[in-house]
């Protein structure tokens, strides 16, 4: 994630609306991932772009995870501190995790790979640290119609600018030896998440322009924008 995408997300134009848990699906969609995965007590878990950490807590409270967060935003970490000094939260980049190699048994990424400005960099960090057999719990926007966005490297850094199609994912998943176990749509979530955007602030393109999005930026992003959830195992 760069310091861009933490500007975005920082925002009140975002946090207003969907509060602590910045993605489409929340935290049913998170719970729906953990299910899944259904990890053993005291397992221990990463979760990469955790902001205020929602996800962290959610794992330790109800799921008896041994949960570890990091974001680039200091923002998003002070006011996750704030609420709760103990929670584990760190600052750092998905392209250099502080942690050595196979450290987790799982890692999270929800609606964060696609703020990296290194697809194949993070996933690369993502499967250093799983351990053998350790599981990859991916959840994010893809370009549903096929194209990637056209603009990777945009100065607005948010889940669309992006976007990859589906085979771009599975072949990033397949050169870092992670193998694809499980692929379900979540388009209606993220249906959902803009609807509220635009309930609040009128349209798309006034919420866009509350965030200092350019014309030629939301131009970049995918036409036919969906959401992913994956499960993906390392087997070391």
């Amino acid at each position: 994630m760069g310091d861009a995408a933490c500007r975005v997300y920082e925002q009140q134009a975002i946090r207003q609306v969907v509060g602590d848990v910045i993605r489409p699906g929340g935290l049913t969609l998170t719970r729906h991932a953990l299910s899944l995965a259904a990890l053993p007590e005291g397992a221990p878990l990463l979760d990469v772009g955790c902001g205020v950490g929602a996800t962290v807590a959610l794992c330790r409270e109800e799921f008896a995870l041994r949960a570890v967060g990091l974001d680039l935003s200091m923002v998003l970490l002070r006011e996750g501190r704030w609420h709760i000094p103990e929670r584990p939260l760190l600052q750092a980049m998905a392209q250099h995790l502080p942690f050595a190699t196979g450290t987790f048994a799982a890692v999270m990424a929800e609606c964060s790979l696609s703020l990296a400005t290194d697809w194949m960099r993070a996933l690369q960090e993502l499967r250093r640290v799983l351990a053998p057999g350790g599981l990859a719990i991916i959840s994010d926007i893809y370009a549903a119609a096929g194209a990637t966005a056209s603009s990777p490297g945009s100065a607005l850094r948010c889940c669309l600018s992006g976007a990859r199609s589906r085979s771009d994912i599975e072949g990033l998943l397949a050169a870092q030896g992670l193998t694809l176990l499980f692929w379900e749509d979540h388009t209606p979530a993220l249906r959902q998440f803009a609807a509220r955007l635009v309930w609040e602030h009128g349209s798309l393109a006034s919420f866009w322009s509350c965030v200092g999005a350019t014309e030629s930026e939301v131009a970049a992003f995918p036409a036919q924008p969906g959401y992913f959830l994956l499960l993906a195992r390392y087997a070391g």
